[in-house]
């Protein structure tokens, strides 16, 4: 398989530390990427082999050995974790799964944010908009605070709702320079303690390469 990646994204780094913790580094070739700065705003020339593996023209992309085109994260690690896992990183069904995705879903919602967040921090002004990236920064702050009341939902088992809980806060880190720890002692205390497995450590965000 080819899994279409960047060092800074933390929607690639969620399927690449899934693929590790689910034993599947050999089975799966990293293709990097190169993106300018002006990804937020303008369309920018992809790699031939890029532009044929996603007509979305973003990452994460995984081509499957037998040629099905995943092009976000959460279809690639829920291939990930049906097709190749067994099921280990998410139950496939039952209450467990549930309480799981709830926990996803609201920190797919703060992932997003930061996303637009940093797509519009990266516009000069005039045309950046202060009340937007606040809009988005407020977004955030209000699913970090619901999700310190949800770290009881974790077990010591690695599961995919912690591997995207802990690639989202540890992007805010590399990203964002007001604190998030605060007031959440459940949450830092999960963090740092999640953030010491070798996948996360092996995965620590760099900024993607220019052309």
């Amino acid at each position: 398989m080819k899994l279409f990646t960047t060092p800074a994204s933390p929607w690639v780094r969620r399927c690449v530390v899934s693929i590790s913790e689910l034993g599947l580094d050999n089975r799966v070739e990293r293709i990097p990427t190169k993106w300018p700065h002006t990804w937020a705003t303008q369309t920018t020339e992809y790699a031939p082999e890029f532009a044929a593996a996603t007509p979305v023209a973003r990452i994460p992309a995984l081509v499957t050995d037998d040629g099905i085109r995943l092009v976000e994260s959460h279809a690639i690690c829920d291939y990930l974790n049906a097709e190749l896992g067994g099921y280990r990183l998410l139950p496939q069904s039952g209450r467990k799964r549930w309480e799981l995705m709830s926990v996803i879903s609201i920190t797919s919602g703060a992932l997003e944010a930061q996303i637009s967040r940093r797509a519009e921090l990266l516009r000069q002004p005039p045309v950046r908009s202060e009340d937007f990236i606040r809009k988005m920064h407020d977004r955030e702050h209000r699913c970090y605070d619901a999700l310190e009341q949800m770290t009881d939902a974790f077990t010591a088992d690695v599961d995919l709702a912690q591997i995207t809980l802990a690639c989202a806060l540890s992007y805010h880190d590399f990203r964002f320079k007001e604190d998030w720890r605060s007031g959440k002692p459940k949450l830092t205390q999960w963090f740092e303690r999640f953030i010491q497995r070798p996948s996360m450590q092996a995965t620590m965000p760099t900024e993607t390469p220019q052309h």
